[in-house]
């Protein structure tokens, strides 16, 4: 075994599967809501530069554990180290998104740009974030390091998207328009997995199921796992944009009203201190 393959040996090592709500799990969610507390504390009047550079580190952050995670899953140990790529791993689900969206939330020089994807972040990601945190199903695995780059990646989704809440209702920006154009952009992404999981068999004879949303495979996401079963095909796909897009619509108005009530008792105690 030459040295990459030792590392990457190294980098496989095994844990017993941990399961919803014990102590790995629990360590995860409070380490979420902790460093998302802080995190929007310690950055609540960060500069529009500073706030980009944290995006693009996040971002790199994220790159770097998928690339982890797509390598130890497509690796075989055993006389020899041999190679087999995961397709059913191919990092295009919905949780995916920041991955391919979070540069055009701080590079892009049009400012209409960078709000739009801010505002999918905030909503559309973080409720993403939040659904895998606190309801994981079969997201672990029995690797270590990919049961910590799930925690982180999701972790993530969820602190950028409360810090990025936060910072779109204070100046102004968390309005219908703007959401509306991420909700397109969410729609875009739905239209480039269903694309791709048409054309799959092309290329793969795995499961390849990108957005759960595939033609040739069964959706096992809550609830519309049943939905999927039993409507029309077409129908089955209205159900899942104008579902997701109902969640981030309900987290939309939740930053607004979290925001309105904070203004109010901001004013509330200027008030009393004069």
């Amino acid at each position: 075994m030459n040295v990459f393959g030792k590392i990457l040996y190294f980098l496989s090592a095994q844990m017993q599967r941990p399961q919803g709500y014990q102590l790995f799990h629990i360590i995860s969610i409070v380490t979420v809501l902790f460093c998302t507390a802080v995190f929007c504390v310690i950055f609540r009047k960060a500069s529009a530069k500073t706030e980009k550079n944290l995006l693009m580190s996040a971002w790199g952050v994220l790159v770097l554990f998928e690339i982890y995670k797509q390598l130890v899953f497509s690796v075989q140990f055993g006389e020899t180290v041999t190679w087999e790529y995961r397709w059913d791993s191919f990092p295009f689900q919905f949780c995916s998104s920041p991955l391919y969206v979070l540069p055009l939330a701080a590079l892009p020089k049009s400012e209409k740009i960078r709000d739009v994807v801010r505002i999918f972040l905030a909503t559309f990601s973080l409720f993403a974030g939040l659904a895998v945190i606190f309801y994981p199903d079969d997201v672990f695995s029995t690797y270590v390091g990919v049961n910590i780059q799930t925690m982180t990646h999701h972790g993530i989704m969820v602190i950028l998207g409360v810090f990025l809440g936060c910072r779109l209702t204070r100046e102004g920006k968390m309005i219908i328009r703007l959401f509306l154009k991420s909700a397109l952009l969410f729609a875009g992404l739905v239209l480039i997995a269903l694309i791709m999981n048409i054309a799959a068999p092309m290329v793969t004879d795995m499961t390849f199921n990108m957005f759960f949303i595939g033609p040739n495979f069964p959706c096992h996401l809550v609830f519309l796992n049943v939905i999927y079963l039993n409507v029309p095909y077409p129908l089955f796909l209205l159900i899942y944009i104008l579902g997701f897009t109902s969640v981030a619509f309900l987290i939309f108005w939740l930053h607004r009203l979290v925001w309105s009530l904070g203004g109010k008792n901001a004013q509330i105690q200027a008030e009393n201190q004069v």
